[in-house]
């Protein structure tokens, strides 16, 4: 097309300026080849290759096969690069691919050796078997025969490659179709034909010019015959069960519905198909909320990692016909979100981007006809889901003529909250109806049998497993422990009480850790620095040692040594004294002995070894099974993912680790692009065990999973429902493997009598609302009543308590939690968006040591530093950027409050802060930006 456009555009000059930019865009073989200077040499069958093999090849890390591929431009390894950087390696890996296919001969033997560099042995063996380069040129002159030869290899290993009968076969669209299938895009751009340009214009032509000539059309330009044909428009029909038919029926009615359903029993689908519904009908199909205005749908979700998947599901049966836009936190920040949302007709975003949008009045709800809660059962307390149900029944309430979406809640299990009764149950699950402002529930009734037929519930399994019998690292630990109390019994003595210096006997309890929290906060507050500077220096250690334990009660010996390892390490880096020198010689004196213990394999963990049999034993019987185990800590995934790969057996799984956007660097946190890209390689088998904390107990959806682990991890009676259901595959097992002395056995015991009473008291509602429907309504308003009567009253405390706290905080300032160093005034705080507390002094950098930190945007403010006092080296908070200019954000529980008349206390978290904070204004902005002088002096140093 590009070629017909530039002969018809007849400028002088344009055949040579073509093959220049050949050139320049790194395709000088190509420009060799035209001018007859290099013989062509048909490189399709290897390109063809990679991109089919690309799901087998998402293990490869981009970043490390560039040194060994001298054939890409810095363009393209500078593209690569950003890539990487921006979205992930699987983004990065499809433009490596695509860039190293358009490079001259040559490139395939560079990227097999690149694998073998980089000990991808398997796969550069495997690609090497079934093409080798030196055959490319015979490849040239009998390309059929040839690309025959390599699709039966192909076949015989599985690969889709002998469905492209032709090159032309292999179409954008088609590439783009199965990379999508496989969790991996398409390359953006096909390489030139090596055909002259005389050929390519002749062929194009004459091909026009003969098929208008025989339909009896006129003749048409190059540039009418280049236009691509109208997008299909047709929808793909959505298969409904009959089950899931009965679970829409009132939603479809235009009702405000919970729908409740198992998990694996296609929730998902039924939204889709009430989404499709609505926003196809007309004012005349419903008789409920969300009419009156253009039809435009919200699905909203409580995890990041759900957000592209939802959006996948919604895709396959809404596109192209309806806008879709995926969003949240991260990418929510790039784009203007009052414009944005408007020109899309369904929206997957998580809930806080609603919120924030809706408190910072960017939208308003009646923007919408549908809202959709996915897992709703968080529409309680202060989740944003009911932030977002508060603003909704409030409108409803004081304007009542004003139009409201339609609201659909998605549910397992809306659980029983601290119920014990019946009664009690049943007021819980009328209170999650007023909290969405439910008229119905839809459950499962009518279809149970078709149900039980295609949603089959996992088997349940507990094993419990006693501890070490000999456990000599918890024996030495605990006594270092006990001299560190006796110590601080005798330097705290004259200003704490003998019944607050002494400890819980059990250190590996939930007691022992509230008494060294509870110490600590009483130590903060004392006048004498250097008796306070002791407890907390001896306090910190407590809490790092009752760690260890918990670690070495989890996982390896080995872990938790090199845990404590790691923590006298960086101690000595940071502002370290001669009360830190002194506990450290704890440490350092019974090392040794530690670590002999962690080396000696009589001491391994029963917990482990019973995990790490049952894990074998089910890949035994079915070597393609997906595993999901869950644990309770980041840490712990930290230790359980190191402990797999140093395991010979267990590497083989590559396991993989997701934890939560939000978790710091320190647990090892995920950018959403990371967690997508590690479900995708779970899905696809790049991953066949993935270890993870609660963020993937909800929703999300691995057709495959087969067996879910919980490793010492139990929740509430509605968490028992969600990770067992993550076992989506027929046959599926979940098995709870738990310490006998922990208590979590009592409590899986406990969760499934609430189970049970769960059940029980959704039957109750069911045939409350089906056999006095009126009587049910009832119900739910005399609740939202209550709801609203209590938030009042909160809200009427909350201005009376911010009189109180502008009087007391008079006159107060901050001082450092660790070295009692002076920090700011308390006046000098300001507050952004309710939840970001910032000091407007440039003086206060004078005060502090400022060390990078990867950019990472939230919303509208960006995070690129991490704040630690200059004395002492405590860490006091971030570096936000907001709105171009730079801002200490600091953490309430690092510091020490001191008022006029020198009293002291602490604050754990900003809402209990004795003290208001304003609202930051443009003054405060603009006097935080960087003069120019600064700026300057900056760039200098």
């Amino acid at each position: 097309g590009l070629l017909v456009k530039l002969q018809a555009a007849g400028l002088p000059g344009w055949f040579q300026g073509f093959l220049e930019s050949l050139e320049k865009s790194g395709y000088g073989h190509i420009r060799k080849i035209i001018e007859g200077r290099e013989e062509s040499t048909d490189m399709t069958v290897f390109k063809r290759l990679l991109q089919l093999w690309a799901p087998q090849l998402q293990v490869v890390v981009a970043m490390d096969m560039l040194p060994h591929l001298p054939c890409l431009s810095d363009q393209d390894k500078e593209q690569i690069e950003a890539d990487n950087r921006n979205y992930g390696n699987s983004r990065a890996l499809i433009t490596l691919i695509d860039r190293v296919t358009r490079c001259e001969p040559g490139w395939y033997t560079m990227f097999l050796e690149g694998l073998k560099r980089n000990k991808y042995d398997d796969l550069a063996a495997e690609l090497g078997d079934l093409k080798t380069e030196e055959e490319a040129g015979a490849a040239s002159d009998d390309k059929d025969g040839n690309k025959n030869s390599v699709e039966e290899k192909a076949v015989a290993d599985g690969s889709d490659l002998a469905a492209a009968d032709s090159e032309d076969d292999v179409t954008a669209g088609s590439i783009t179709e199965e990379a999508a299938t496989n969790g991996v895009d398409a390359p953006n751009v096909e390489p030139p034909e090596t055909t002259t340009l005389r050929e390519a214009t002749e062929d194009v032509n004459g091909e026009v010019e003969e098929k208008q000539e025989d339909e009896g059309f006129e003749k048409a330009t190059p540039l009418q015959a280049s236009q691509p044909h109208p997008e299909q428009q047709e929808l793909k029909e959505i298969p409904m069960r009959g089950y899931q038919m009965e679970l829409a029926g009132q939603a479809l009615k235009g009702r405000n519905t919970i729908i409740c359903a198992p998990t694996g029993s296609g929730k998902t689908r039924v939204a889709i198909k009430v989404t499709r519904e609505h926003l196809e009908g007309t004012e005349a199909d419903v008789e409920g909320a969300g009419v009156g205005t253009r039809r435009r749908v919200v699905f909203l979700v409580n995890k990041v990692p759900l957000v592209e998947q939802q959006c996948n599901a919604f895709l396959e049966y809404l596109s192209p016909k309806y806008e879709i836009l995926p969003l949240s936190g991260e990418t929510a920040a790039e784009i203007p979100i009052g414009e944005t949302l408007p020109e899309h007709d369904v929206i997957i975003l998580t809930a806080q981007v609603l919120e924030n949008a809706l408190r910072d009045e960017l939208i308003t709800l009646d923007m919408f006809s549908l809202l959709i809660f996915d897992e709703c059962h968080h529409c309680q307390k202060s989740d944003p889901y009911n932030a977002i149900m508060t603003r909704y029944i409030k409108q409803k309430v004081e304007k009542s003529g004003t139009r409201l979406p339609q609201i659909i809640g998605l549910t397992a299990s809306l659980g029983v909250g601290k119920a014990k009764s019946l009664k009690d149950a049943v007021e819980h699950i009328l209170k999650v109806c007023a909290n969405l402002d439910a008229e119905w529930i839809s459950m499962i009734v009518e279809h149970k049998v078709e149900l039980q037929k295609f949603n089959q519930k996992p088997n349940e399994e507990v094993k419990p497993v006693s501890g070490r019998r000999d456990d000599p690292f918890a024996t030495e630990i605990n006594r270092i422990m006990e001299d560190i109390e006796k110590s601080l019994a005798t330097e705290a003595s004259k200003h704490l009480t003998p019944g607050e210096l002494k400890p819980p006997r059990q250190r590996d309890k939930q007691p022992y850790e509230q008494w060294v929290v509870t110490l600590a906060r009483k130590a903060a507050t004392l006048k004498d620095d250097g008796v306070s500077r002791t407890i907390h220096a001896a306090t910190t250690h407590l809490r790092k040692y009752t760690d260890a334990l918990a670690i070495n009660a989890d996982a390896r010996t080995k872990d938790a040594l090199q845990y404590l390892d790691k923590f006298m390490t960086d101690l000595q880096e940071e502002g370290f004294d001669a009360t830190d020198e002194d506990l450290v010689k704890h440490f350092t004196e019974a090392k040794q002995k530690l670590q002999e213990y962690a080396a000696d394999p009589k001491y391994s963990n029963p917990k482990l070894d019973q995990l790490r049999h049952m894990i074998l034993q089910a890949y035994e019987e079915k070597p393609d099974s997906r595993c999901l185990l869950f644990c309770k800590t980041r840490a712990l995934t930290i230790a359980l993912l190191t402990w797999m790969r140093e395991d010979p057996s267990l590497c083989k799984l590559n396991p993989g680790r997701l934890v939560g956007a939000g978790a710091s660097d320190s647990t090892g946190g995920m950018t959403q692009h990371q967690q997508v890209e590690l479900l995708d390689l779970f899905t696809t088998g790049g991953h066949k065990i993935v270890i993870s904390t609660s963020v993937a107990e909800e929703g999300i959806d691995i057709a495959k999973c087969n067996f879910v682990f919980r490793y010492d991890y139990v929740g509430n009676e509605i968490g028992k429902v969600q990770t067992r259901g993550r076992g989506r595959a027929e046959g599926s097992k979940s098995v709870l493997i738990a310490g006998r002395e922990g208590g979590n056995v009592l409590k899986e015991k406990l969760n499934t009598i609430r189970e049970k009473l769960m059940e029980k008291a959704m039957n109750q509602v069911w045939q409350m609302q089906n056999e006095t429907h009126g009587d049910f309504l009832k119900e739910v308003r005399r609740l939202q009543l209550e709801s609203k009567k209590d938030r009042d009253l909160a809200q009427a405390l909350k201005e009376l308590e911010k009189k109180t706290k502008k009087d007391f905080g008079k006159g107060m300032k901050l001082l450092c939690l660790k070295c009692k160093c002076f920090v700011c005034n308390v006046s000098d705080f300001r507050k952004i968006k309710e939840n970001h507390h910032v000091v407007v002094d440039k003086a206060f950098y004078q005060r502090i040591i400022i060390t990078p930190h990867p950019p990472k945007k939230i919303d509208d403010w960006e995070m690129n530093g991490k704040i630690y006092c200059m004395n002492c080296r405590q860490d006091w908070g971030i570096q936000m950027v907001y709105r171009q200019a730079s801002f200490p954000t600091l953490k309430i529980d690092c510091f020490v409050l001191e008022k006029p008349d020198g009293q002291r206390l602490t604050c754990q978290k900003w809402k209990k802060a004795p003290f208001e904070v304003d609202d930051i204004t443009p003054d405060d902005i603009s006097g935080m930006l960087k003069t120019p002088e600064e700026e300057e002096e900056e760039v200098d140093d």
